[in-house]
């Protein structure tokens, strides 16, 4: 499994410019998604504040055109 680390490692690797930025955050953020995307299965219960972790990721760009953005984090997974 890819983590984040590593596809930000990449993209430096690379070095994206700052046309792509909002690319790279998309890139980071679906990857952030997919690793959740189980509890989109009709048999697993999913909490609150999963669901709101899964929204809030959905919802970043909304107020981010990239992860250089002054004040900009990703929003903290749940432990539950």
């Amino acid at each position: 499994m890819t983590t984040v680390n590593n596809i930000i490692e990449e993209m430096n690797v690379k070095k994206w410019n700052d046309t792509d930025a909002l690319g790279q955050l998309r890139l980071v953020r679906n990857v952030l998604l997919s690793e959740t995307d189980y509890f989109a299965l009709s048999d697993v219960t999913i909490s609150d504040a999963w669901k709101k972790y899964r929204q809030e990721l959905r919802d970043i760009t909304k107020t981010f055109k990239s992860m250089s953005d002054k004040d900009f984090k990703f929003p903290t997974k749940p432990t539950e």
